[in-house]
């Protein structure tokens, strides 16, 4: 069962052009044994750590969008960017590779001995360049810089921001809401709280995008990783107001600061273990078999735990598995 999604005067978005990467629907699955050792009154898993393509995650979802833009824009080059063990960067070579398309990485930093993300994006054919400058903010000047290499050299190259954060890749997760609100809804639950781990924001924005458009029947809670809380809650509602414009199912209003909630979860920083994700970490393995990602979604899974008196709480489990063996093997993602 999925909730209809609609725009003006009660039509279906406007969909852009899509190429399937991910096994969907993904499951919804209760966790009363993890309810239960949180102190949760009823949690539900999304199981997005399951989509079923090259590892990725949550990231199938938006480049089922990003490559077929590339595609229908005549690009011969995916050109992205990120920390050395992005997973995001691993799943768009995997991605580029699908399509027949080259990919290219600007990493941050100097080059160092490649972890799991990053030897796979090698191994899907990926080329790379970096930074010098462990800043990840470096990326995002040096991008627009190889998107000119690129086309100097006769390549036709398609940008993506880091994370995939742009208004085409929040419609994976737009869609992603009337996926949730049926599997919701098979269970008897129309009203819930979901938490969602934050890194780029682009997952949160299409998920804000998509409660909208159902009525606003979720809160909204997101765990920021990466960034501060308040700059997060601006990126995430500039992204859902673009995205809603882009499918044209808004109704020209743009979405508000009390469409989403966004928490500080970046713990002693991003990339490194929290005291609390930790713990909620083993919680999850113990009560569930549940493995969550110490950069990622242990994080966000402690702001569940949070949650306490809110009725049904959905955690959104966006995957990260790279970075559970990347530190199993003691390398920095």
């Amino acid at each position: 069962m999925t909730a209809v999604l609609r725009g003006p005067a009660g039509a279906p978005p406007t969909l852009p052009p899509r190429t399937q990467l991910a096994v969907l629907p993904t499951p919804l699955v209760p966790a009363p044994r993890l309810a239960g050792a949180l102190g949760l009154a009823g949690l539900f898993i999304k199981r997005d750590d399951l989509t079923g393509f090259a590892f990725a995650g949550n990231k199938a979802r938006p480049l089922e969008f990003l490559v077929a833009g590339a595609v229908s824009e005549g690009a011969d080059t995916l050109l992205t960017g990120g920390a050395p063990g992005s997973n995001f960067c691993a799943a768009a070579a995997a991605a580029a590779q699908r399509v027949g398309l080259s990919c290219h990485l600007v990493l941050a930093g100097d080059p160092v001995p490649p972890g799991p993300a990053l030897s796979l994006a090698l191994a899907w054919g990926a080329t790379v360049t970096w930074t010098r400058d462990a800043d990840r903010a470096s990326v995002d000047r040096a991008l627009p810089h190889a998107a000119h290499a690129l086309a100097q050299r006769g390549r036709r190259p398609y940008l993506i921001p880091r994370g995939g954060a742009t208004a085409l890749g929040a419609v994976g997760y737009f869609l992603a809401a009337s996926e949730l609100a049926g599997q919701l809804a098979g269970h008897g639950v129309r009203v819930a709280r979901v938490v969602v781990p934050v890194g780029s924001g682009g997952s949160l924005a299409g998920l804000t995008a998509g409660n909208a458009a159902l009525g606003r029947p979720w809160t909204l809670a997101g765990a920021s990783v990466s960034r501060p809380a308040a700059e997060m809650s601006q990126r995430v509602l500039g992204l859902a107001t673009e995205c809603l414009a882009l499918l044209k199912a808004g109704s020209g209003a743009m979405v508000t600061g009390a469409d989403v909630e966004i928490a500080d979860a970046r713990g002693p920083g991003h990339g490194l273990p929290s005291a609390e994700g930790t713990a909620a970490a083993a919680q999850a393995v113990r009560a569930e078999g549940l493995i969550t990602d110490p950069v990622y979604t242990a994080k966000a899974l402690s702001l569940a735990a949070r949650q306490r008196g809110a009725g049904a709480v959905v955690f959104w489990h966006t995957g990260g598995m790279l970075d559970v063996v990347a530190a199993a093997q003691g390398t920095v993602p």
